[in-house]
């Protein structure tokens, strides 16, 4: 099981940001709070050593997802609402037991550097979250790429339930990335890379 003070940070204090969201609590904190949505993927590989801001999240565990995919195919088959699409990510997705914390996903648009390096390179990456003022954590992860079934289909309805497209989207131009984490680092000022995940070797 991953730290618990990642787990709050990483998905705790996420939605109680859609929560404050939903409420029509749109202050700075709130913005902010979606710094844990956006991290930087730094790969490694044919293109060059790169970064590039991408939305992440867990996934359900394995055993739930064909259950909870049907959930997904029903709701973008309903009329978007953004407050029916937020309180069905509250009740059906972000829900704790669910999710398998060792895993993070995330959604391929530009097909450029990031695809490159996963794709022709080694399929490894750090995931680095930064939220200011001064908390930051490095997530160190190996690397799957999902160009179907239902890794690929959860993240790419993930998406598409959140931000609604006016016309429907070619999914087969989106493929996925499955981060099975291995390590954890806190990176915060009063930490400065020490390691949290696997507990043990402090290096």
């Amino acid at each position: 099981m991953l730290p618990e003070e990642f787990i709050r940070y990483a998905f705790e204090e996420r939605v109680e940001g859609i929560k404050r969201l939903l409420n029509g609590k749109l202050g700075p904190e709130v913005l902010i709070s979606f710094t844990r949505h956006n991290a930087a993927i730094i790969t490694c590989g044919p293109a060059g050593v790169n970064g590039s801001i991408k939305g992440v999240g867990f996934i359900h565990r394995e055993e739930l997802l064909a259950e909870t995919i049907e959930k997904m195919r029903e709701e973008l088959r309903r009329p978007y609402n953004p407050l029916n699409a937020g309180r069905f990510l509250l009740e059906e997705i972000y829900v704790r037991e669910r999710i398998d914390f060792t895993k993070l996903v995330s959604l391929e648009l530009a097909r450029k550097h990031t695809w490159k390096n996963l794709t022709e390179g080694r399929k490894e990456a750090t995931v680095l979250f930064f939220t200011p003022p001064s908390t930051s954590y490095e997530v160190r992860c190996d690397v799957e790429v999902h160009e179907d079934g239902p890794v690929w289909e959860y993240t790419n309805a993930l998406h598409d339930i959140f931000h609604r497209p006016k016309k429907p989207r070619d999914w087969s131009r989106t493929p996925a990335y499955l981060f099975r984490i291995r390590e954890i680092y806190d990176n915060g000022e009063d930490k400065m890379g020490v390691k949290i995940y696997p507990r043990g070797n402090r290096v």
